[in-house]
């Protein structure tokens, strides 16, 4: 049986869902530069994002959080590191 060195550990993910809108996830200050009571401003592990309020915590996906272009930034970073 082979041993484990120890530094296997898998990294624990930092939000509560990973296509889900939560309100931990509610960055004060952006969302108080929209003045709409309506959308929130959000931070994910790929940057932050805008969504409307009746998406947070509602046990679905919210579109806004895996849209095409915050995704292209997030394979560009990991190109960038593949070249270096």
């Amino acid at each position: 049986m082979a041993k484990s060195k120890g530094n296997d550990k898998e990294e624990k993910f930092k939000f509560p869902s990973h296509f889900g809108s939560h309100a931990s996830m509610i960055v004060v200050e952006e969302t108080e530069k929209l003045a709409d009571e309506k959308l929130v401003c959000l931070k994910d592990e790929h940057g932050t994002y805008v969504t409307e309020r009746n998406r947070l915590d509602n046990k679905e996906a919210d579109p806004n959080r895996y849209v095409t272009t915050r995704l292209n930034k997030l394979f560009a970073r990991k190109e960038e590191k593949k070249s270096q």
